[in-house]
């Protein structure tokens, strides 16, 4: 028999929570599957089997401790940072989505051309009695009628049509004409149709009573792997970057994915487009990412040697006011502070009585990034600093002012080495996280004002992170995610390489 003991709420709600993800898992995986996401449904399955070995054991206890954060880690920051990687060696980009047996479809069903100056014949747009489909009852030159349909056409019999005075269709057997209003209520519908006229032709409704018959200019040889125009000759090769290529140098599109080795990279160090504002960007994210780090730690740390000194009253409410910044949502002052810019409204410009152009002259705008970030990093830098120089031991200091040492001596001789020895880890993660601090930019300045010469592909307050955001959304004729890929994995290797450095000379320094 089973007793009730105080165990047994928390072995009820385990039990609910593995039946939910269970049930979850069985109700994702199926639809992951049929849409092709075999890799998010293998996770699917990888993980829920992991989580109910190890909370259905009772030997695994580290494990429930560990194993959600380490499937959530693989799952939002080892994947992404996987797939990102691979999508720096591939083409993906707006025209290089589809696969090449869909672009290669795409290519020939959009390669269809008005047939001659006389293609636009009379028509009735009608639906068939027995299937309900839209078909275009269409009038040719020679007197025949055909019907129009999706799959098929055929040539309707004089004796099952009906003409009316002016010589239009009024009626025929077998189908229902559409009036003007009818046509109008479902014109969405109907200027999508391209329906069959025999011989690989299209009629497609370009007016009320009128079709335009469309003729095929492409064909593809899927065993020459060759695109043929039809009209002029010219022959299309695929290249090795996804694409349909002619010896004149005429590319198709849309292309297809695939992958394309260094060319990404080569883009990005070759081309004057990309190069040039990457040097200027790339120089002002150092700087940015230093200067942050460098003003936000002086002020914390100047502020918590102010607020611990002894002699000092409301230490407590001081504190409080500091960290305020710190405890506002990151978004909501980034917002804040842009209206506060505002060159007409804004209320720094009311103050000091002028109209600054902060967001818009280039100067200005770094200006104003350093000024807010100085703002939302000092609460950070005040809280670590207090911690460092509450746990400095007071004998030391105690015996350097029996030796004689002045304040600034004990300051620039005791207190800042140690206070920079037991945070320089943080301060590395600081301008690590600095070094891609995408809100700072992005929510302030937008990266603007543009660098003119980079054609809008670039800001002049823009870092490596939203200067990435720029190639992958926003610059050039589309979405460019192969390039922007590429961005993001150099700015990955950069910040690796300043950590791993840091980190070994802090630990150098902790040996001497």
């Amino acid at each position: 028999m089973l007793k009730w003991t105080h165990k047994s709420p928390w072995i009820l709600l385990k039990i609910f929570l593995l039946g939910a993800l269970n049930s979850f898992t069985i109700w994702a995986v199926p639809i992951l599957i049929s849409n092709g996401s075999y890799v998010f449904a293998g996770y699917f399955i990888f993980a829920t089997v992991v989580i109910d070995y190890v909370f259905l054991s009772k030997k695994r206890v580290a494990g429930k401790y560990i194993i959600p954060g380490v499937l959530l880690l693989i799952a939002f920051t080892i994947y992404p940072a996987l797939f990102t990687g691979y999508i720096a060696f591939t083409n993906y980009s707006t025209g290089h989505i589809l696969n090449k047996e869909t672009a290669i479809e795409v290519l020939i069903s959009n390669s269809y051309q008005s047939a001659a100056d006389d293609s636009a014949y009379p028509a009735r747009v009608a639906t068939d009695n027995l299937t309900g489909e839209y078909v275009f009852i269409v009038q040719r030159p020679t007197g025949e009628i055909t019907v129009a349909r999706k799959e098929s056409s055929a040539t309707l019999p004089r004796s099952d049509v009906t003409l009316a005075e002016d010589g239009t269709i009024d009626s025929a057997i077998g189908f229902k004409l559409l009036s003007e209003d009818e046509i109008f209520a479902v014109s969405d519908v109907l200027s999508e149709l391209s329906l069959q006229a025999g011989n690989d032709e299209f009629f497609k409704l370009v007016d009320i009573g009128i079709v335009e018959r469309l003729i095929k200019t492409l064909e593809y040889d899927a065993e020459k792997d060759i695109i043929t125009n039809t009209q002029t000759g010219e022959i299309y090769r695929p290249n090795d970057r996804g694409s349909m290529v002619s010896d004149s140098g005429e590319e198709l599109e849309p292309g297809w994915q695939s992958t394309v080795g260094l060319y990404n990279f080569q883009r990005v160090i070759e081309d004057e487009r990309y190069r040039a504002p990457m040097v200027q960007v790339l120089t002002w994210t150092f700087i940015f990412a230093f200067l942050v780090v460098l003003t936000t730690f002086f002020a914390g740390f100047l502020l918590a040697l102010t607020l611990n000194h002894p002699k000092l009253k409301a230490k407590r409410i001081y504190r409080s006011i500091l960290i305020v910044p710190y405890a506002m949502p990151g978004v909501l002052s980034m917002l804040t502070w842009r209206g506060m810019y505002n060159e007409d409204n804004g209320i720094i410009n009311r103050i000091i009585g002028s109209e600054l152009p902060w967001l818009s002259d280039p100067t200005l705008a770094k200006a104003a990034v350093l000024i807010t970030q100085l703002w939302a990093g000092t609460p950070y830098m005040f809280l670590i600093c207090t911690g460092a120089i509450q746990a400095l031991s007071s004998e030391v200091i105690e015996a350097a002012q029996v030796d004689g040492a002045s304040p600034s001596k004990i300051f620039w001789k005791i207190k800042l080495p140690l206070v920079l020895y037991s945070l320089t880890p943080l301060l590395i993660a600081s301008y690590a996280y600095n070094f891609s601090n995408f809100n700072a930019i992005f929510l302030l300045t937008g990266g603007g004002p543009q660098i003119i010469e980079s054609g809008g592909i670039a800001g002049h307050t823009d870092i490596l992170i939203s200067y990435t955001y720029r190639l992958a959304f926003t610059a050039g004729k589309g979405n460019d995610y192969g390039l922007a890929s590429a961005v993001s994995f150099l700015n990955f290797a950069i910040i690796a390489i300043i950590s791993v450095y840091g980190f070994r000379k802090s630990k150098s320094v902790e040996n001497m």
